[in-house]
């Protein structure tokens, strides 16, 4: 069985690095394929215009606006992977922070009543309340804010949303570390809280963190998916009118972030279902390879813990 679970957990991991390392290094060789607005026969009449259907010029077709959708989803996995790696890296370290510094304020009885509104309250309602005043403006044109700004505001509030409830996982896990017979003896015996905290609490603790890391990485990749349905994307939306007189308008993902070609794409499943398919079975497969790689190093360190 450990073997079994290594080799899940390293084909999990080596294929996220692949997918990340690619996104990163393809579009810096290869330049984006032009916008073809009108396909032409041999006699130069037009016969064809975006969205195109896949073919040997476009594997995966192309959208509405004649982005070829192969290299979207090339481009867009590194803003994917990174920003939901991010997210999940913070809300896990501010957390443990919180939770081994507040330990026993979080199993108060009113503090542990007060989380319990957070674990019941959907991240992504609170995401889009927050959110949503400072990307879904009612401008035609790029975020005021730069993609940077918008970036960093969506890393605060996606973080903290978070940070709770985790936190409250992370106190109740060094709580029941310290309730444990080793603990009391390594305090019988004189042991300053740092020593203790180094030598018992954090090897015991530590493979628990990254599984709750890997965890969150799911959790924060759902959330994702959530915020774009709503048009709130990776970097900033971008509101065009679909029609004159502003009848429609229609949102865009400057970044190709995958969850954002989804949501900004999502009304052609029955026009043009090739659109949506292809970055929905590309997030498919992201998910299904993050929670191969979590099994796995659930499988690999709960043996660990189980043998101490």
């Amino acid at each position: 069985m450990k073997k079994k679970s290594n080799k899940r957990f390293k084909f999990g991991l080596i294929s996220l690095s692949v997918f990340l390392l690619f996104s990163i290094i393809w579009p810096a060789l290869v330049p984006e394929p032009d916008i073809i607005p009108f396909l032409h026969d041999e006699h130069g009449r037009s016969i064809a215009m975006p969205p195109y259907p896949p073919s040997a010029d476009f594997w995966f077709g192309t959208d509405r606006e004649g982005v070829d959708i192969l290299y979207a989803l090339i481009k867009g996995a590194k803003y994917t992977l990174l920003f939901a790696l991010a997210v999940s890296s913070l809300r896990l370290c501010l957390a443990t922070v919180l939770g081994l510094l507040f330990r026993r304020s979080f199993s108060s009885p009113w503090m542990a009543g007060f989380l319990q509104a957070f674990t019941f309250m959907p991240q992504s309602l609170l995401a889009i309340i927050w959110l949503g005043p400072f990307i879904l403006y009612e401008l035609r044109s790029a975020s005021p804010l730069g993609f940077t700004g918008t970036v960093v505001i969506q890393l605060l509030i996606v973080v903290w949303i978070g940070i709770p409830s985790l936190a409250k996982m992370v106190a109740e896990t060094a709580d029941h570390l310290y309730q444990l017979d080793f603990m009391e003896s390594a305090r019988t015996l004189g042991g300053t809280p740092w020593h203790i905290a180094k030598t018992h609490l954090f090897p015991h603790i530590l493979p628990r963190l990254v599984i709750l890391a890997g965890r969150q990485l799911v959790q924060v990749l759902t959330l994702i998916l959530h915020l774009a349905i709503f048009h709130i994307f990776i970097g900033g939306t971008t509101i065009r009118s679909g029609q004159a007189h502003d009848q429609f308008s229609l949102y865009y993902t400057g970044t190709y972030e995958w969850a954002g070609l989804i949501g900004s794409s999502y009304q052609n499943l029955m026009t043009e279902p090739y659109i949506v398919f292809f970055p929905v079975l590309a997030y498919t497969l992201l998910i299904l390879l993050v929670n191969i790689t979590v099994k796995g190093f659930e499988q690999q360190a709960g043996g660990r813990l189980r043998s101490r």
